[in-house]
């Protein structure tokens, strides 16, 4: 499967239509190279058709004209030219006929002997005509039953006035954020007596780019409550609606806002890694691998289960493992012959592990950690949380950090009461979690490729992250545990 020229058109033109909007009818380079964009997108999503319906139209208006037409005018439209039998219309054709017909109607003697009634339903017919082949050329299809679900400072305190039966509550701040792939978050503060302070809705988007794990609000809220109630530091998730009767569109969760900010992205901190840092983080990944199994969640998805708990590790990774490749091969993506081969690498070195499995966040990392005062106040975004190897958190923060303060930030999860991980196990998870994001970013490209989703970043993230993701996968598996491999630079 390829990106089809059709939907980057589309997507490049959603893209430039917010920013150059204001431009509109002033000819700006911006709004010149939008309208140069829409004619290219309706030629490739409808150019095939375009010429015969075209042809067709300017056929039937020319009978039209030479029925209504005097004797000297009908004997000069019988000479503009009409469709070639058997020739598909192509833009020339159009165009010989189009400037065939010009000629007639800008001779004055044609016309001549035309009342004047007659000459201006002659001038009515070629207007309605030509007003309605101009637009067909830019005009893309649009949905007239598309519902407006943007959520508005407006619309959520309308919501929150009606959910707390409060008349005088007020949203008093309201900002989305922007960014990232996966679920809509906005940042609001609110003034009222049933619920006050800052606030955080977490909202699914439309159509999901990943559609497993814990990627909907539904299944993530139960997750972090059962962490939150079980005294980790996870957001205080209040409520989830899944009717939102007010709000028309996916669901969300709101959560209390917690202190402090992220200490970093998905690649790095934003900061030297500190003693404070290494705290920080090793510890709040012990607190999250020694919580005791969260059996009150039950059968939540195919990876947080009962019946998990008590496996091996191996066990639970091979069938973790499992279960994304066929994920990915029941959804549509972009072949790829080199990320099968690696998931047969992967099954066939799942290492065997001491202990059972624990609760794993499968993201974590310095962008998912808010901080404040050196402390850890919650850790976000748990949409790939799964029962697995704790080795899998490690390996993610190993990719992130690189060799800087290792053997510091080991000893320190050590003392927090994570257990010993052999290089071996955490090799494997470093290779695993870019396979897992090779995954993930090739099936965001399906859901833009198919159309689901018409975000040009999800394009951008096939083309230029996937190829990263196996290259570093790859490189890790040819140095091996004891090996270098290069630093991978996103």
């Amino acid at each position: 499967m390829f990106v089809k020229p059709e939907q980057l058109l589309r997507s490049l033109l959603n893209e430039l239509s917010v920013h150059f909007a204001q431009d509109r009818g002033e000819a700006s380079v911006g709004q010149s190279a939008t309208s140069a964009i829409r004619l290219l997108a309706v030629d490739q999503h409808d150019g095939a058709a375009m010429g015969p319906r075209r042809r067709k139209a300017l056929d039937a208006l020319i009978d039209e004209l030479k029925s209504d037409a005097s004797p000297a005018l009908a004997v000069r439209l019988a000479s503009v030219g009409g469709a070639v039998d058997g020739q598909p219309p192509t833009r020339e054709t159009i165009a010989t006929t189009l400037a065939a017909l010009e000629t007639v109607i800008a001779d004055d003697a044609v016309t001549a002997d035309l009342p004047e009634a007659a000459r201006m339903e002659l001038l009515r017919k070629l207007a309605a005509w030509e007003v309605a082949d101009r637009r067909a050329l830019i005009d893309l299809d649009s949905d007239p039953d598309a519902i407006d679900i943007e959520v508005t400072r407006e619309r959520f305190e309308t919501y929150l006035r009606d959910r707390f039966a409060e008349p005088e509550l007020s949203v008093t701040e309201f900002r989305p954020l922007s960014g990232g792939f996966g679920k809509q978050t906005i940042l609001l503060s609110v003034s009222g007596t049933a619920i006050d302070g800052p606030l955080v809705i977490r909202r699914d988007p439309v159509v999901p780019t990943v559609d497993n794990d814990c990627h909907r609000v539904a299944i993530e809220y139960p997750v972090i409550r059962a962490a939150f109630d079980r005294g980790f530091p996870a957001p205080d998730a209040l409520w989830i609606d899944t009717e939102h009767r007010l709000l028309p569109g996916p669901d969300f969760l709101v959560m209390r806002m917690a202190a402090g900010k992220t200490g970093g992205n998905v690649f790095h901190s934003t900061e030297v890694l500190s003693d404070s840092l290494v705290e920080v983080l090793a510890s709040g990944v012990a607190g999250l691998h020694t919580l005791p199994p969260l059996t009150e969640l039950g059968d939540l998805t195919n990876s947080i289960r009962t019946d998990l708990w008590s496996l091996s590790m191996a066990e639970t990774t091979r069938r973790y493992i499992t279960d994304w490749r066929s994920y990915f091969m029941a959804h549509a993506h972009n072949p790829s012959p080199t990320l099968m081969a690696l998931y047969r690498w992967m099954l066939a070195n799942v290492p065997e592990a001491p202990d059972r499995p624990v609760l794993v966040h499968g993201d974590i990392g310095f962008h998912n950690m808010l901080i404040d005062n050196g402390q850890l106040t919650a850790l976000v975004d748990w949409e790939f949380a799964h029962i697995g190897d704790p080795a899998e958190d490690l390996g993610s923060i190993r990719n992130a950090l690189g060799a800087e303060r290792w053997d510091a930030i080991m000893e320190k999860y050590r003392a927090g009461g994570g257990p010993d991980i052999e290089p071996a196990r955490l090799h494997f998870f470093r290779i695993w979690q870019h396979v897992r994001n090779a995954s993930a970013s090739n099936l965001s490209m399906g859901k833009f490729q198919t159309g689901e989703i018409p975000d040009l970043k999800l394009a951008y993230t096939g083309h230029y992250h996937f190829p990263l993701f196996i290259q570093a996968a790859w490189d890790l598996i040819e140095a091996g545990p004891e090996g270098t491999a290069p630093t991978v630079n996103y």
